[in-house]
């Protein structure tokens, strides 16, 4: 394993912990507990968001400049939370923010 593959796991062993130990409802903006920040200024939050008879895990992968995330940085993380492809692949909603939500429903 490379120490990119090192620092990867690490990153999203990190934020599941952190999404197991804090569900949410998704109401606002996530604490920023749930956020990583790259000095590139790529940005991801993931969450386990709590619905009406229904759980998923949301991952949101951002970049505010230089035209938002690569193709390569989504494929990479995506396959790094989850190898299955996602429930639900959205793009951002907010004009200025460049950004992909991926969505897996969770089994309870």
């Amino acid at each position: 394993m490379s120490e990119q593959d090192l620092d990867v796991a690490a990153i999203v062993k990190k934020l599941k912990e952190r999404a197991l130990a804090h569900p949410r409802v998704p109401v606002g903006a996530p604490p920023r507990e749930h956020y990583h920040f790259f000095p590139d200024g790529l940005s991801m939050c993931f969450t386990l968001d709590i619905l009406p008879e229904v759980r998923y895990w949301h991952l949101s992968i951002a970049r505010m400049t230089h035209g938002g995330p690569t193709k390569e940085e989504i494929e990479l993380w995506r396959q790094a939370f989850f190898e299955e492809e996602p429930t639900k692949d959205v793009p951002g909603q907010i004009p200025s923010v460049n950004s992909r939500h991926f969505f897996w429903r969770e089994s309870v």
